[in-house]
């Protein structure tokens, strides 16, 4: 388990590629953050200080601030 500051999005459905240019096409400064626990997950890449995770366990997508802000 992490705790990780998340965005309050996540996609479903969608393959990995689109969540990536989800990513890079999101203003993410209008989004909500929250601290979560974080369980059955990797990263996939980090895209301007967005983090783009896969949850394995539920089969989605999500997000997280890396910027430390």
């Amino acid at each position: 388990m992490i705790t990780l500051n998340t965005f309050d999005v996540t996609l479903e459905g969608v393959s990995q590629q689109e969540a990536l240019d989800y990513a890079r096409g999101m203003v993410w400064c209008e989004v909500e953050t929250t601290k979560q626990d974080i369980y059955h997950s990797y990263p996939i890449e980090t895209i301007d200080g967005v983090g783009v995770f896969y949850n394995y366990g539920a089969d989605y997508y999500f997000f997280t601030d890396e910027t430390g802000e």
